[in-house]
């Protein structure tokens, strides 16, 4: 079953590791609903702020291959629709 989910990334060393993030965003795109993006250029960091579409097993997979890559955190949350 398909859900929602909200999913935080924080990218450290933005400059080592950004590319390999955004390939992994271009890959799973199509649950990908809702993409922002804040660099923080002084600390060579950035945040992402997605809102995902898929079920337990694609998220797992696409969060995962987030988490392996040097300096990047990823949180998700489900959201519960109401009614």
């Amino acid at each position: 079953m398909e859900n929602f989910y909200s999913i935080n990334i924080v990218v450290g060393k933005r400059s080592e590791s950004y590319d390999k993030v955004n390939e992994i965003l271009h890959n799973f795109s199509k649950y990908i609903k809702l993409r922002v993006g804040y660099p923080i250029e002084e600390e060579d960091s950035a945040v992402i702020f997605i809102l995902f579409k898929g079920n337990n097993d694609i998220l797992g997979s696409f969060t995962g291959k987030l988490g392996q890559i040097k300096y990047v955190k990823v949180k998700s949350m489900l959201i519960k629709k109401e009614g």
